[in-house]
């Protein structure tokens, strides 16, 4: 059992002891966690400047975007599942390869259809990456470090985020919106060579090496289908028929998967997990996180660029408060070992949710970057240590499965929290309209008011006896 002084034990323990190998497993989850987030971020400035250079409009070219994260959001699962079946180093390179060839081929495209083809595919390549980096490092590392170990991966990566506005628009503006595609390349070759010397190849013992087809299908096609309608909503609006069928047959689509997972022997997702109060909690609290962060970052790019003037390096440059907030947040977020879980997440979202409504009241553009550097910092906090909590729950060899999953629920919550904010700022304003700073400061206070209420349900419901047993697995 558990003694009552591991967590001071831990906070002491040298995180790399004991093994050399651990600083290369480190760099290689760390290196594809930052590759991912440097990549979604920076291309996002650059979609303008592809738009001319494809001869399309940048509304053409939305599927840059939201086609990756709908690959993205249907694959996490899978990719997670399968390389705890299979292999997970085999995997981690795989998804590495994925990402990297179709980076390049993409910064090549002539066409917006080989472009977002190719967007697609990297997509998918991501999805695998994301959890499986996760679970190498909680395979490799002992459990009383798994969450400093978790958390040291998030905050690099959360660099990734913190510079990937400014990085963009740097690279667009000055060498080309194709360099930003290329970036990736060199990285995921020196992620691979890391992976094939340093990681090592674990997987699920006590599964046989086959896959669950039916719940792979139902889940690929019923989350594809549902963030493809909530993407199309500010399209088509919520209402047209194509929006609610592919919605109300997404949700359809997860009840029968969750119906053919309670009654397969080996299934894709073990759903005991989600018996797991302090698991549960924690996803359902750090996604009401995630899609706030979302739509503060979305909103506030606009609010610096069609109400202030900016331009995007200007407001890349003034919200770096809120990104390197929300970088330091990863660090934090893993050396909080004593704390437990739910008042640790609770005082997080609490610290990102008063700054995100302070952020929506001010005038000051003073007031505003510092009140972003917080509010970075308090829903950072909550997205990091969502991965950090549940990881450190979850028996090893379902690390990939269980990191899948909460990733899965993280981005698509992000993706519909984003689609209401847009359909809402579409439906009460128009650019260059009086009312739209009025607009966007509501949206964002809306927001900020949502994740006080998360911290509330994670403070009462993210506490369990068992909370001194996080490292035992």
């Amino acid at each position: 059992m558990t003694s009552k002084r591991d967590p001071a034990t831990t906070n002491k323990e040298p995180l790399l002891a004991g093994g050399h190998h651990l600083w290369g497993v480190l760099l290689t989850a760390s290196a594809g966690m930052f590759m991912v987030q440097l990549d979604f971020l920076a291309l996002q400035s650059a979609v303008p400047e592809m738009a001319r250079d494809l001869n399309t409009t940048a509304s053409d070219l939305q599927w840059v975007i939201s086609g990756y994260m709908l690959a993205e959001a249907a694959f996490l699962i899978v990719g997670g599942r399968l390389a705890d079946i299979f292999g997970r180093k085999r995997f981690l390179i795989i998804g590495a390869a994925i990402f990297g060839l179709t980076s390049l081929i993409g910064g090549a495209a002539t066409s917006p259809l080989m472009l977002i083809t190719m967007r697609l595919l990297q997509g998918i390549g991501a999805a695998i990456m994301l959890p499986v980096a996760l679970a190498v490092t909680t395979n490799a590392f002992p459990a009383t470090r798994v969450q400093r170990a978790v958390g040291l991966v998030f905050a690099i990566g959360s660099i990734g985020l913190a510079f990937g506005p400014l990085v963009g628009g740097i690279l667009t503006d000055l060498v080309s919106w194709r360099v930003v595609l290329w970036i990736n390349v060199p990285v995921t070759i020196a992620m691979i060579a890391l992976a094939i010397y340093t990681v090592e190849d674990t997987r699920d013992e006590s599964v046989p090496r086959s896959v669950d087809i039916a719940g792979l299908v139902l889940v690929v096609v019923s989350i594809a289908a549902f963030t493809f309608g909530i993407d199309r909503t500010t399209v088509w609006g919520w209402l047209y028929a194509p929006t609610l069928a592919c919605i109300i047959g997404g949700v359809i689509g997860l009840f029968c998967f969750v119906i053919v997972e309670s009654r397969v022997r080996y299934p894709l997702i073990d759903l005991s997990l989600f018996r797991m109060r302090v698991f549960s909690a924690m996803t359902i609290a750090g996604s009401v996180g995630n899609g706030a962060a979302t739509i503060v970052i979305f909103l506030s790019m606009i609010y610096l660029q069609d109400v202030k003037g900016f331009t995007p390096i200007e407001a890349g440059a003034t919200f770096l408060t809120f990104s390197l907030g929300y970088a330091f947040s990863g660090l934090t977020s893993g050396r909080v070992e004593g704390v437990p879980p739910g008042i640790a997440m609770g005082c997080g979202l609490a610290i990102g949710g008063l700054a995100t409504i302070g952020m929506g009241m001010t005038d000051s553009l003073f007031m505003f970057v510092a009140l972003a550097g917080l509010s970075g910092l308090g829903l950072g906090f909550g997205w990091a240590y969502t991965s950090v909590v549940t990881q450190s729950v979850v028996p090893k060899q379902q690390a990939g499965a269980a990191s899948g999953t909460v990733l899965t629920v993280l981005i698509s919550v992000a993706g519909i929290a984003l689609a209401i904010a847009v359909s809402i700022y579409e439906t009460f304003t128009s650019a260059g309209s009086p009312n739209q700073a009025m607009v966007i400061k509501a949206i964002v206070m809306g927001a900020g008011v949502a994740v006080l209420f998360a911290a509330l349900f994670v403070a009462l419901f993210g506490r369990e006896r068992k909370v001194r047993a996080l490292h035992k697995f």
